[in-house]
């Protein structure tokens, strides 16, 4: 027999512990259920789960460089949800948790974070000190449910928004894949040609007396330099991501980067796209909240992360300030589409702005996942265009000198 301890809710909410023993896990859990306790956490004694989640023991570089991903933060706003919910103390919510969430990283900031809740911090104050996974726009909305009393439910909206998220991410990358396979394999197998089998036709060509053309001298001159200066180029493409990097520390570079992406054929309908189905979705949750509009725009402005419609929002925040009416503030700037501008109309006219706001983001939502069903109908024409042109110049640049010395051996 095994000795389990285990957590469980009673029928008042509160937390309820103790020992048994049991030969699996499951009996321990079928034994709660049966005495109406709600399993919360069940292990093995001497395990050293519990002490190693609450002693802060130090994570490896496999588990700090692999991070706190969107899966991992959705499970934990459902499970902190359904814990305030059923009337868990927020403080006990989050100690049972540091037990529970399976992502190392995590484990260790929700340990934090509820140290610096029972030494007095607010929520969103403690989040706020981990920016890096907790962003803006989460803590925000926690901050929200602070001070409406409805943490739950702000932790229920983050679950459903980081879960539409995901969702995009999904699909973006279902449609990506093959067009990521084919230019890797592209890549690599342009790199072998000039690594190895075109200084073979350099060293023929070399011994040839006829005059070189113009493809043949770029194709030789790319050959050397993959052959003789490879580290180079490592390094050259090191310095690039290192410079974009840097670059992006730049506020102007981040909107002139914004902006263009806006204006890219595709690219830009669909982040546009995305980006007001997430303003909107958070916007009607605010306003449903209670929240005035003013404080409503300042927080749905950080569910943008594109400079451009960041900027936009706070400026509409500020004409409306000034009595402006959201709808006329919206309208005189074309980056917001044209429906957004007349829904927002007639939830004002209606006094359902909430209503409104939720049809919008269901509706670019469903704009969204059509448009990345049709991404990829979009990048294998332009890919095999660019496959082509680059075959075709090759085998240019290799034939046409041996046209050239086939000519010589003719005429000699």
């Amino acid at each position: 027999m095994a000795v389990f301890r285990y957590e469980a809710i009673d029928g008042t909410g509160r937390i309820t512990s103790g020992v048994r023993t049991a030969e699996l896990v499951q009996e321990v859990e079928q034994w709660l259920l049966e005495n109406r306790l709600s399993p919360v956490d069940i292990r093995l004694t001497g395990q050293g789960g519990l002490e190693q989640a609450e002693g802060g023991q130090a994570l490896s570089l496999r588990e700090r460089l692999r991070g706190v991903e969107l899966e991992d933060l959705i499970l934990f706003c459902r499970q902190l949800a359904t814990m305030l919910g059923a009337g868990v103390a927020l403080l006990q919510g989050l100690q049972i948790m540091t037990r529970q969430v399976g992502n190392s990283r995590l484990r260790e900031i929700l340990h934090e974070v509820a140290g610096e809740i029972e030494g007095g911090a607010t929520l969103s104050d403690a989040f706020a000190r981990h920016p890096k996974v907790f962003n803006r726009l989460f803590r925000n909305l926690v901050k929200v449910g602070e001070e409406s009393g409805n943490l739950d439910n702000a932790f229920e909206y983050l679950a459903g928004l980081y879960e539409n998220e995901k969702d995009i991410q999904e699909r973006i990358k279902s449609a990506t894949r093959y067009p990521k396979l084919v230019i890797t394999a592209l890549t690599g197998a342009v790199f072998f040609l000039m690594t190895f089998v075109v200084p073979k036709f350099i060293s023929l060509f070399s011994k040839a007396k006829v005059e070189l053309p113009l493809p043949t001298r770029l194709l030789i001159a790319v050959s050397s330099l993959c052959v003789h200066h490879t580290l180079l180029i490592l390094v050259l493409a090191a310095a690039l991501v290192a410079s974009y990097k840097l670059a992006l520390r730049s506020e102007g570079f981040v909107w002139e980067r914004d902006r263009l992406l806006l204006r890219l054929p595709v690219l830009g309908d669909l982040t546009t796209r995305l980006y007001m189905a997430r303003f909107c979705r958070v916007f009607a949750v605010l306003t449903t909240s209670g929240i005035d509009i003013i404080r409503t725009l300042e927080l749905a402005a950080t569910a943008l992360d594109n400079l451009v419609l960041f900027r936009m929002v706070n400026e509409v925040r500020v004409e409306v300030e000034g009595g402006v009416g959201l709808n006329q503030a919206m309208g005189k700037r074309p980056v917001f589409p044209a429906m957004v501008v007349q829904m927002i109309a007639i939830g004002e006219e209606a006094g359902q702005m909430d209503i409104m706001m939720n049809k919008v983001a269901d509706y670019y939502e469903a704009e969204t996942s059509y448009t990345i069903k049709r991404l990829a109908t979009y990048i294998e024409p332009a890919m095999l265009l660019v496959l082509g042109t680059i075959v075709a110049f090759i085998a240019l640049a290799i034939f046409m000198p041996m046209w050239d010395m086939m000519k010589v051996a003719k005429g000699g």
